[in-house]
């Protein structure tokens, strides 16, 4: 799906609007557990610079995500067991370059849904690792698209979004401390949605 450019640069200054954090990089290690802190502990929500799972993540950004609770995380008929996932979607573009690329060896898939079933209202977000190559070679081909492309967090965030039609549909790509953050979505998500994931990861 190719994706209209509105003015993408004005949203990135308003998405980055309140975010202070410094571009100093985090160490890539987990959150060390203090030595006083009991053996059985909760899974710390990020490990070697990823998040270990959906829920440990996002577990203090479900009213963020999605205010009026309407799109829960991870529903089943979206991101059960044995459910088909399509490229063209289902892992955090819609771009026919970069769609393939993230349905090969995927990282963690993130699905924001409402419960009841198959809708068109979504989003969607991978965190996988990526080497430099890989990542400067997708960062060219968003940059040949003329994506609204800018320096964050030590790392490059290229966004595009499209809501002409009166519904939201856009993506975004952050490549950065050897990560790759890839979202996309249809009607759903805040504007504010890959700032505080970069803040949660690397503030």
């Amino acid at each position: 799906m190719k994706l209209a450019k509105p003015a993408v640069i004005g949203l990135i200054a308003l998405s980055l609007a309140g975010c202070t954090a410094t571009a100093d990089a985090p160490s890539r290690t987990a959150n060390a557990h203090n030595s006083s802190a009991p053996a059985a502990s909760t899974t710390p929500a990020v490990v070697d610079g990823l998040p270990s799972s959906c829920d440990a993540f996002f577990s203090s950004l479900k009213t963020f995500v999605s205010p009026d609770g309407s799109l829960v995380l991870n529903p089943a008929w979206k991101s059960g067991a044995g459910v088909a996932r399509s490229e063209a979607n289902g892992y955090g573009s819609y771009d026919p370059t970069l769609a393939p690329m993230l349905s090969q060896n995927p990282g963690l898939i993130c699905d924001w849904a409402p419960a009841a079933g198959p809708s068109d209202t979504f989003l969607t977000t991978q965190f996988r690792h990526v080497d430099d190559a890989t990542a400067q070679t997708a960062i060219a081909h968003l940059e040949q698209l003329n994506w609204g492309c800018s320096p964050v967090y030590d790392g490059m965030w290229c966004l595009t979004n499209d809501s002409h039609t009166g519904r939201s549909i856009g993506e975004s790509q952050y490549f950065g401390h050897g990560d790759w953050i890839a979202s996309d979505w249809n009607n759903a998500g805040p504007e504010t949605y890959t700032p505080r994931l970069l803040e949660t990861l690397f503030g």
